[in-house]
């Protein structure tokens, strides 16, 4: 959060309500501890240099995926995809949800249906005594991907070595519009003793664990870890964040003119729109000074012709 508005990142953010956890985190990952302002008792977060975390998955039981859709005082709809799972009287019931993730997916984006709620619980492969961490994610990506990665898990015999990343996309949507933005890749390796440890960034320097806030301590004790999903991409130099607020009702529009899915597609083409809109007016000024430099050469040249007729 900056300014009290949520920052996407490019890098993976962890928060843990140990300090100690927090600081060994730093040692593997890069990045340094700092207080984590309205953690709700994970007081401690860290921003870390790299995208891509090497963990430790216990078998398929490890990846728990839900569709929920939420109203005004909370949870309406929460499912298997085929089953209701609550309300209570209406779980065990058929859903009515599309067999087609493409179909479930437009229901979603017309406030009609539930969205994706994944759960991975993982530990960080290069240190498990840390303990558990845990990533929620609701992309539609991952959910695609979540059947493959049930079967790779099986096919394991025990723990699987895998890789969560950040990967960078780059597309052009159904209006023409290029964007870029990035979604979770979960990738399995294979076991244990048969995948190298994953190599520290380059940056990355061991940091003193903060001192820990006493009001946060006082008012919510902390579990011994967890990791919570980190909120996506940013620029990758430490400049300062920049924030702007969009209300719901133009970034609706703004979606149906771009053909975007999402609010982070949808800033992100608006954005990706306003740098081609400058690159092509200065291109079309560098373009005027050439027509004006041909047009002076063809002149001289037709002058010098007419003369020598004559």
């Amino acid at each position: 959060m900056v300014e009290g508005r949520p920052q996407a990142l490019d890098a993976w953010r962890v928060t843990t309500g140990d300090a100690e956890v927090a600081a060994r985190v730093a040692g593997l990952l890069g990045g340094r501890p700092q207080p984590n302002e309205g953690g709700e008792g994970l007081a401690h977060e860290v921003l870390t240099k790299t995208e891509t975390v090497r963990v430790l998955l216990e078998g398929p039981d490890a990846v728990a995926s839900h569709m929920v859709l939420w109203g005004s005082k909370g949870i309406v709809h929460r499912c298997d995809g085929l089953e209701f799972l609550s309300p209570e009287e209406k779980k065990g019931q058929p859903c009515g949800c599309p067999p087609l993730l493409a179909d479930r997916r437009l229901a979603a984006r017309e406030g009609r249906g539930p969205s994706p709620s994944i759960s991975l619980t993982f530990r960080i492969a290069a240190e498990p005594a840390l303990g558990e961490f845990r990533f929620m994610s609701g992309s539609w990506q991952l959910a695609v991907q979540l059947a493959d990665l049930a079967d790779a898990l099986e096919r394991v015999d025990g723990p699987a070595v895998c890789d969560l990343t950040l990967e960078l996309v780059v597309c052009t949507t159904k209006a023409g519009r290029s964007v870029c933005y990035r979604k979770p890749v979960v990738t399995v390796l294979g076991s244990p003793g048969a995948v190298a440890p994953q190599s520290p960034p380059p940056a990355a320097e061991p940091a003193p664990a903060p001192a820990p806030s006493p009001l946060r301590r006082r008012a919510r004790p902390a579990p011994e870890s967890t990791a919570p999903e980190p909120t996506v991409p940013p620029s990758p130099s430490p400049e300062p964040s920049r924030t702007v607020s969009v209300d719901a009702a133009l970034l609706r529009r703004a979606a149906e003119v771009l053909g975007t899915d999402g609010h982070e597609e949808t800033v992100t083409a608006a954005l990706s729109e306003i740098v081609a809109g400058r690159r092509r007016t200065a291109e079309l000024v560098r373009l005027r000074e050439q027509v004006g430099r041909i047009a002076a050469i063809a002149g001289q040249a037709l002058q010098g012709r007419d003369s020598s007729l004559t």
